[in-house]
């Protein structure tokens, strides 16, 4: 569900202030021109990252640039009798 738009966008005035890096803890908030050459670290549920904002990434949502969620891998199984094991006793 979306934001009514007479309402207006979501920032808190806070965050205008000069500093070097800045906190945030809340994903919904719009990026604004003023945080342009920042670092600002965003919380995604376990660490912070770091996020330069640049001119892209104006009116768009802070969370839209961070990911939540682990990338998953399959670990590849080695067999017994495969052809990968190298024996280091090798009888000639």
């Amino acid at each position: 569900m979306s934001r009514i738009k007479t309402k207006g966008i979501f920032f808190k005035v806070k965050l205008t202030k000069d500093k070097e890096w800045i906190k945030i803890y809340n994903k919904n908030l719009t990026i604004l021109p003023e945080y342009i050459n920042k670092i600002i670290n965003v919380y995604n549920g376990n660490s912070f990252i770091n996020i330069k904002i640049s001119k892209d990434m104006i009116g768009y949502k802070f969370g839209e640039y961070i990911y939540t969620k682990k990338k998953f891998s399959y670990k590849k199984k080695i067999k017994n009798g495969s052809k990968n094991n190298t024996n280091k006793f090798k009888i000639k």
